[in-house]
C-alpha cells in the first residue's frame, strides 16, 4: 500500500519515488499486488513492513523512510523490529490495520494499482539517481 507521491507538505510533487517504484516491483514480481492510498492533499506516510507466515511475523515500523539513505545509516532514523510468534497482540494489531486500510474499511479509499500506474522513463532515472546518489528527499 503505497502514496502516490503527489503532494508533499502542500506542495505538488511528480510520482517520485513511489511510481517508478511500484513499476518496478509489479514488472519484476507479477504475483505482488501494489494499491494506493488514495489521498486528498495529504500524505500517506505510514512507513512499515508487515510480513507474515502461518507461524511467524515480522513488522519494521518507525521514521525511516524505506530507502538506502535512510537504512544504511546516512540519515538517522529510529526503527523497532519485532519478530515474533504469528498470534502475538502487536502483530495481529498491525495486521488488522493493514487489512482495514487495504480494503478501504478505514480512512479513504484505496485504489488498485493501475488507478495511478506510471512507467516513465524521466521518473525512473530521476528515482534511481535520486537513490544512486542520497540526493532525493524521500
Amino acid at each position: 500500500l503505497l502514496d502516490q507521491n503527489r503532494d508533499a507538505f502542500g506542495y505538488a510533487k511528480d510520482g517520485v519515488p513511489n511510481k517508478p517504484v511500484a513499476a518496478e516491483l509489479t514488472a519484476a514480481h507479477p504475483n505482488i499486488t501494489v494499491r494506493w492510498y488514495d489521498t486528498r492533499g495529504e500524505q500517506f506516510h505510514a512507513k512499515a513492513v508487515l510480513v507474515h507466515r502461518a507461524d511467524r511475523g515480522l513488522l519494521l515500523a518507525g521514521s525511516a523512510n524505506l530507502t538506502r539513505r535512510n537504512l544504511a545509516d546516512l540519515n538517522l532514523e529510529t526503527n523497532l523490529v519485532l519478530d515474533a510468534p504469528a498470534d502475538f497482540p502487536a502483530l495481529t494489531a498491525a495486521r488488522d490495520w493493514f487489512d482495514s486500510l487495504w480494503h478501504s474499511r478505514i480512512g479513504p479509499a484505496t485504489l488498485p494499482y493501475a488507478a495511478g500506474a506510471d512507467d516513465s522513463l524521466l521518473r525512473r532515472w530521476k528515482y534511481r539517481v535520486q537513490e544512486a546518489t542520497g540526493l532525493g528527499t524521500f
